[in-house]
């Protein structure tokens, strides 16, 4: 009995000290809040000022209520013993939750003028490096808790969707993709839609080209809040990367719904037989491709006396003919990577940035378009067989702080 109720003492202790906690960052989301609000008063209309600052508290309400409901969840995986502090990881997912209500606050307005431009693409790009930080330093310090595992599950949700709403309001994206944005309240709402009608929901296994494909489509998103991009390439980059994420939504509901068994021998030798296709040899045929286009593009220019910066001088930064004899380096050095298989997913990035950067100056034609589709495809499917070199793979394949892939 003395044991008992010296557990139950420790436990409430431990709660009243979360509860101090979550008060003082409750205490700072309001200060950046104010801070924010006047700053954008003095440097934007003060109405769309007024109307960010309510939107963002709205959010944060949100994002301080999910913690507060969270608090009795402050124990590790298998334990009962609630922590008395939050840990560094779990205040790290508040920063993160904290920059996603200040990012919501510019929904329903139109993009801010001069610097403030920059700003919902810092705030969601900061987001994104303290979603793959905080679980790193939740592991390494021994703090990792169910409480941070459900915030991170609900701010992936959150930021995919404020961002990709974003992105269509400010016409980068058409208005077809917000439903991508959607997807984890979509997948939700399936869940609940099957039990409330007495069907069975199956569990999820867990799944390394979810998390890839997920990773790639947050990266993805923050670029299409830069000033700097624009259509019609965005919107044919949001075709390229929805057709993976889609595809894997898709996938995970049949799995939740009992159509597929993915224990079963069947699904696993169509598995293996997609692996082999999209995964080993549809790069291959790929990188032959952008290397044989790259040496037309190489002649093409040659031939022509084409200056190769202008091809590539991306409006909108501050030395285009600088960035554009950079971007033609990154794109020839990249050719060669792809060519020998060496760090593939690195290659594809550089390619991509070029490829963008030849739209941005032109126009959107065959070529360029395949450049950009090519360079997502190889992003997000590796260099396949005939690699020399794919150190990326196994940075991919494991979260930060684990020894070995999950």
């Amino acid at each position: 009995m003395y044991g008992m109720k010296s557990g139950i003492l420790v436990r409430d202790l431990s709660l009243v000290s979360l509860r101090r906690r979550w008060l003082a960052l409750a205490l700072l989301f309001g200060l950046v809040l104010w801070c924010g609000y006047q700053l954008l008063r003095a440097e934007w209309d003060p109405v769309f000022a007024w109307r960010w600052a309510v939107v963002a508290a709205c959010v944060l309400v949100y994002v301080l209520s999910h913690l507060w409901r969270g608090l009795n969840d402050n124990h590790r995986p298998g334990e009962a013993t609630l922590l008395p502090t939050l840990g560094a990881g779990n205040v790290l997912t508040m920063l993160r939750g904290l920059a996603l209500g200040l990012l919501a606050g510019f929904l329903f307005s139109p993009w801010p003028p001069g610097r403030l431009a920059w700003f919902p693409a810092l705030l969601y790009t900061a987001s994104i490096l303290a979603d793959y930080l905080d679980g790193y330093l939740a592991r390494v310090t021994h703090h990792a808790t169910l409480l941070g595992e459900n915030l991170d599950i609900e701010f992936d949700a959150l930021g995919i969707l404020i961002a990709t709403a974003l992105a269509v309001n400010y016409n980068q994206l058409p208005w077809w993709y917000l439903p991508l944005g959607l997807s984890r309240y979509l997948f939700l709402l399936g869940i609940w839609w099957r039990k409330r009608r007495g069907r069975p929901v199956y569990d999820l296994p867990p799944s390394t080209h979810r998390r890839i494909v997920a990773g790639f489509q947050m990266g993805f998103t923050s670029v299409m809040l830069w000033p700097i991009v624009y259509p019609p390439g965005t919107t044919l980059a949001g075709v390229a990367f929805a057709i993976p994420f889609t595809a894997s939504f898709i996938r995970d509901w049949l799995v939740v719904s009992g159509r597929i068994d993915p224990a079963s021998r069947s699904y696993l030798e169509i598995r293996r037989v997609i692996a082999v296709v999209f995964t080993r040899w549809l790069p291959v045929f790929l990188r032959i491709g952008v290397v044989l286009l790259m040496i037309w593009v190489v002649f093409h220019v040659l031939g022509t006396r084409i200056d190769p910066a202008a091809l590539v001088a991306w409006p909108g930064l501050p030395s285009p003919r600088f960035a554009g004899l950079a971007i033609s380096l990154v794109a020839l050095v990249a050719t060669v990577m792809l060519a020998l298989g060496g760090a593939g997913r690195l290659a594809a990035l550089g390619l991509l940035v070029a490829a963008s950067a030849n739209i941005l100056a032109s126009e959107l034609y065959l070529y360029n378009g395949f450049l950009l589709v090519s360079a997502i495809a190889l992003m997000l499917l590796g260099s396949g067989t005939f690699s020399c070199w794919r150190p990326e793979d196994a940075i991919l394949s494991r979260r930060a702080g684990d020894k070995e892939g999950v």
